[in-house]
């Protein structure tokens, strides 16, 4: 049974409010604020790329177009959203600032660069990213939930007070 009026003040209101809509339409308002709160640790990780690795004379830029936020596929358990590496669909071979790229555009070394090797040092710039921007994401997630049950509320004819 969907409150005629309910009081929302932070992620606890709300998350009990959503187990009261229906399972379809909690997935997708979870999914898109999570996609709007992983924004900012997406543009803050792709600005690490540049800051650290652009100026290398083999830099090609293929990491830093790599860094992109995705949807998991369901887990069963949750909703889950990634910054992750775009992996190419072809893989023609290339050669890109003077370096060969047998698998043309693959930004698939990214996670050495992140957690290093036997043969190197980790130089992280997902990390941090996150680490910076946990703040900002946190509360884009909650505006954008805010503004989606709202939204939803007033399509449906449910009052709603949203909080402080």
């Amino acid at each position: 049974m969907i409150p005629k009026v309910t009081d929302i003040k932070g992620l606890k209101e709300l998350d009990d409010f959503l187990k009261t809509l229906p399972e379809e339409m909690q997935r997708k308002m979870l999914y898109s604020s999570l996609m709007t709160a992983a924004k900012p640790i997406m543009d803050q990780a792709k600005a690490n790329v540049e800051r650290e690795f652009g100026g290398s004379v083999h830099y090609t830029g293929t990491l830093a177009k790599g860094i992109t936020r995705g949807r998991m596929k369901k887990t069963g358990l949750a909703a889950r959203v990634d910054v992750k590496l775009k992996r190419p669909k072809s893989t023609a071979k290339t050669r890109k600032g003077g370096v060969n790229k047998p698998h043309g555009d693959d930004p698939f070394y990214g996670r050495f660069l992140e957690f290093g090797t036997s043969k190197m040092n980790s130089k992280p710039w997902l990390r941090p990213a996150a680490m910076q921007k946990q703040a900002e994401s946190s509360r884009k997630m909650r505006d954008a939930l805010t503004k989606q049950v709202a939204k939803w509320c007033k399509a449906n004819g449910v009052t709603y007070k949203p909080g402080s």
